[in-house]
């Protein structure tokens, strides 16, 4: 019976998809940038591999919504240089090629009211229905930033682009303004969700909804930094079930023993 217990945790655990995976990002760390056209002549890092989209409630689309800076991410978030490693690139974050640990700075203070100001950061990743996805990353914001919502999001699109579900996480109701002592009062949050039916590929997203300038002046930054995607294979009822005899056997045991 020893022999038929372990054969049945060894399956369980090969089809629970419990293993770490490596992160599916790419320039998760946000150290590589590429030069954006803000204004004719006038340009501004943001994250390469990345998409950065911003608009104005009134006025519509525009480009200075967010941008890559070599303040934006000090510890706690993890260190890195990546754009250092992996030379060369257009920019590194700040308009300079060698800034090393760079994070994304959200300018809410682009809106006002009646023409609030929206920002998305994403990367699409080809995904699987049935697997869970664990988006995890750095969010913090100065006391002064006036905005809606600050979200970190898995939105979940089939082959041709339809959106099926999307799952986010409040980071205000999560404790974004909460003191910690750390610089932004940065901290990690993180957002799971389970691909539906058809899914074609994930989109790991975070966004700035409705910001204004604040009137009352001070900090109004929202800044970002590190992120990881990762995924868990959901057990098949069968697998669940071959995990639930193993137990019961092993409780059976101890029973034995008592």
């Amino acid at each position: 019976m020893k022999r038929v217990l372990t054969t049945l945790v060894v399956l369980g655990l090969a089809g629970s998809g419990g293993f770490a995976h490596a992160n599916l990002l790419t320039n998760g760390d946000l150290d590589r940038g590429v030069a954006v056209q803000v204004v004719p002549g006038f340009f501004l890092p943001k994250p390469a591999d990345w998409v950065a989209v911003g608009t104005r409630a009134s006025t519509g689309p525009y480009s200075d919504e967010m941008s890559s800076e070599p303040w934006a991410g000090p510890a706690p978030t993890p260190v890195t240089f990546d754009n250092l490693a992996n030379p060369p690139f257009p920019v590194g974050c700040g308009n300079v090629s060698v800034d090393g640990d760079c994070g994304v700075f959200f300018k809410a203070f682009g809106g006002a009211p009646g023409d609030e100001m929206t920002a998305h950061l994403y990367q699409d990743v080809a995904a699987s229905a049935g697997v869970e996805y664990t988006l995890t990353g750095w969010a913090g914001a100065e006391a002064h930033l006036d905005a809606a919502e600050a979200v970190f999001a898995l939105d979940f699109y089939d082959g041709i682009g339809g959106l099926l579900s999307s799952t986010t996480a409040d980071l205000y109701a999560l404790g974004l303004f909460t003191a910690n002592g750390e610089p932004f009062n940065y901290k990690q949050f993180s957002v799971s969700a389970v691909a539906p039916a058809s899914t074609s590929f994930v989109r790991a997203r975070v966004s700035l909804i409705d910001g204004i300038s604040n009137p009352g002046g001070g900090g109004q930054a929202f800044v970002v930094d590190d992120f990881d995607l990762e995924t868990t294979q959901v057990p098949e009822p069968a697998t669940g079930g071959l995990m639930g005899l193993a137990v019961a056997y092993l409780a059976h045991k101890r029973r034995r023993r008592d």
